[in-house]
């Protein structure tokens, strides 16, 4: 399954209108119709925002780990050093 057939996936199981998905997620109405349908996949936080608004999370499995992404950017802070 790729991204695209993911996101359709999810969206669908939402029970969400793709409209509604967009307006919660502060785009235009087409947002997730022209994410799911544009010429390039789209970014991990992309996808991490999208599958949040759809009940669902975007997970890194591996190493005995699991990293959850939720689309968020966050700098990172430099610790002063001692």
């Amino acid at each position: 399954m790729d991204s695209r057939e993911a996101l359709r996936h999810i969206v669908d199981k939402s029970g969400k209108s793709q409209r509604l998905i967009s307006k919660e997620l502060g785009h235009n109405d087409r947002y997730i119709a022209t994410t799911l349908s544009g010429g390039r996949a789209p970014g991990t936080d992309v996808l991490a925002t999208i599958a949040k608004a759809c009940g669902y999370a975007l997970q890194l499995v591996g190493h005995g780990e699991t990293i959850t992404l939720d689309g968020t950017q966050r700098e990172i802070e430099d610790k002063p050093e001692d």
